[in-house]
C-alpha cells in the first residue's frame, strides 16, 4: 500500500490533482488491474490500451459546501470482449460455452463489478480522507466506446474536507 493512503493528515484532499491521484493510485495497486488513465474515455483504441482490464477515473463536476467539496466521480472498469473458444464434446459436436454465449462479455462483467466493488469499498469503508454519503450508481456497458470493450461505469459523489474559511491569498490589495 502506498504511504499516501496511510499518511493522510496533512494532504489537502479536496485538491483537485489529490482525488485523481488517489483514484489512481488503489486503480495501480490493484492486482486486476493493468492499465489505469483519466479523463474521456471516448478515444481509447487498441493501440493506446493492449493489456486490461483497464480503468478510468473522470471528474464530471464539482459543488463547494460550507465546509467541504463534492465531487461528481465516474469511475470506469473495463475490458476486452473475446470470443470463446468452440470446443467440441463427444459425436454430437455440442458446443460448450459457459453462459449461453460465444464470448466472454459475462465474465468480463463479473469480474469488473468485483474490481469495481473492491475499489468503491476500500474508498467508502478505509480512508478517512473521502466519504461517498451518496448511492453508488452502477450501469454494465458493452461496446459503450466503440472499440470492443465491456466492463460497468459507476458514478458517485465524493465528499472531502475543504475548510473554506481562508483563502491562501491575500486577493484584495
Amino acid at each position: 500500500m502506498s504511504n499516501f493512503l496511510v499518511n493522510n493528515t496533512g494532504t489537502n484532499y479536496s485538491l483537485y490533482y489529490n482525488v485523481l491521484d488517489y483514484f489512481k493510485t488503489i486503480m495501480n495497486n490493484h492486482p486486476s488491474i493493468t492499465a489505469v488513465s483519466q479523463g474521456p474515455l471516448g478515444d481509447i483504441d487498441d493501440i493506446q490500451y493492449p493489456f486490461y482490464p483497464l480503468s478510468n477515473i473522470q471528474i464530471v463536476g464539482a459543488e463547494f459546501q460550507p465546509s467541504s467539496t463534492d465531487y461528481k466521480i465516474l469511475l470506469i472498469v473495463a475490458d476486452k470482449i473475446k470470443l470463446k473458444n468452440n470446443e467440441s464434446e463427444d459425436r454430437t459436436n455440442a458446443q460448450i460455452v459457459p453462459f449461453y454465449d460465444v464470448d466472454d462479455l459475462v465474465d468480463i462483467h463479473a469480474n469488473t463489478l468485483s474490481i469495481m466493488n473492491d475499489l468503491l469499498s476500500f474508498t467508502q469503508y478505509s480512508v478517512e480522507a473521502f466519504q461517498i454519503n451518496s448511492t453508488i450508481s452502477l450501469e454494465p456497458f458493452a461496446d459503450r466506446f466503440n472499440n470492443g470493450l465491456a466492463g460497468w461505469a459507476a458514478t458517485f459523489t465524493l465528499t472531502t474536507h475543504n475548510n473554506r474559511d481562508r483563502c491562501l491569498f491575500n486577493l484584495y490589495p
